[in-house]
């Protein structure tokens, strides 16, 4: 057996329970003699850091998809400045970008190399600058270089933006004469919240959305064969989009077959009116003045030379003076119920490629 590359530690960080893509960067890199350590997902600053240190790794790889995640990211980097560590820092996921390690990350660590991973097919390269003894010290000058560059795009870009204050674009908000209006806002059918359990998965298949399976793969058609069904028409990638997507079919026949993920839903329509930037939320049509939840938004602020109005999801709603009874609807669903079990299952086989296409 020969001797492994460097030890890669990967670690989805605290708050983010996504780790596809972070899966694939793992095989990828093992395939390639890296010993991987990969820690799953909801990892705290202080576990990642620890088990660094335990495993003696080499490059530390943080994974996020939703955007607490990119401030977790710098906490991250802040604490090994504290604790003077000097290992490289590789930063991937949807939500990240090598703008934000830029300007956000990169300078909270200068111990060591802080590089933005785009996808899962950059890792070789990137692992391998970072620890080929003649090429990490033109890598790491490279790469601080460029992130200094695009630091000062970023604020120079800045100074250009301007902004009206919150009371001069409350002025300037969309004005709707909801008394005038053709029809009053529709009443839902039900009020409350109604609960589905244990939807069958049969009856989900045909809504699908096949296009964020292939991203995770990486398979990009081009122009006019970029979405599904169209990529199996692209002369680059559409052989080996066609077998993953029959790879994905067969697995979820065997999924809806033996019934081994559960899909849950549910949904709920509320009384409302706006106030101000806010949305209340009420019981019942009866008890509209007392709010049972009150949702915040965001106004818009920055000035734009074609813009008479500043927005904030709250103008698209009926304001409580008006008289208008407005409502709201909200809904929340999962299929993946079971999930846990399933990618057990896979791993207990060592079947990195059906865990990842579940997962995907």
């Amino acid at each position: 057996v020969s001797k492994k590359t460097g030890c890669i530690l990967l670690a989805t960080v605290k708050g983010d329970v996504h780790d596809i893509g972070k899966n694939i960067v793992g095989v990828v890199l093992g395939c390639n003699n890296y010993e991987i350590v990969d820690m799953g997902v909801m990892c705290s600053c202080e576990s990642i850091l620890n088990k660094a240190i335990e495993v003696n790794a080499d490059v530390i790889g943080l994974s996020g998809l939703i955007t607490p995640s990119l401030d977790e990211m710098v906490t991250v980097a802040k604490e090994m400045t504290r604790r003077g560590m000097s290992l490289p820092v590789m930063i991937g996921g949807a939500t990240t970008s090598r703008m934000h390690t830029a300007v956000k990350i990169e300078p909270c660590y200068n111990a060591a190399p802080v590089v933005h991973v785009l996808d899962a097919s950059r890792a070789v390269a990137v692992v391998s600058s970072l620890l080929d003894e003649e090429l990490k010290g033109d890598f790491a000058a490279d790469t601080r270089e460029l992130y200094s560059e695009m630091r000062e795009e970023h604020y120079a870009s800045l100074e250009e933006r301007k902004f009206l204050s919150l009371a001069k674009c409350r002025d300037l908000a969309m004005k709707t004469d909801w008394k005038s209006r053709p029809s009053p806002p529709i009443k839902p059918t039900f009020l409350g919240k109604r609960c589905y359990k244990n939807v069958p998965l049969e009856d989900l298949l045909p809504y699908i959305d096949w296009n964020p399976f292939f991203a995770v793969w990486q398979l990009r058609g081009k122009y006019p064969n970029r979405g599904y069904p169209k990529i199996f028409d692209d002369s680059t990638v559409g052989a080996e989009a066609k077998k993953v997507f029959d790879d994905a079919e067969a697995i979820l026949a065997k999924i809806v077959k033996g019934r081994k993920l559960t899909a849950n839903g549910i949904v709920a329509f509320y009384p409302c009116n706006s106030v101000g930037d806010d949305i209340e939320v009420y019981e019942s049509d009866e008890t509209r003045g007392t709010a049972i939840a009150t949702l915040l938004t965001l106004r818009q602020q920055e000035l734009r030379e074609e813009q008479a109005e500043y927005l904030a999801m709250s103008d698209f709603i009926a304001p409580k003076g008006s008289g208008v009874q407005d409502y709201i609807g909200l809904f929340a669903c999962t299929a993946g119920l079971g999930m846990e079990k399933l990618l057990a299952d896979f791993e207990a086989k060592n079947d990195d490629y059906g865990k990842i296409m579940a997962q995907a």
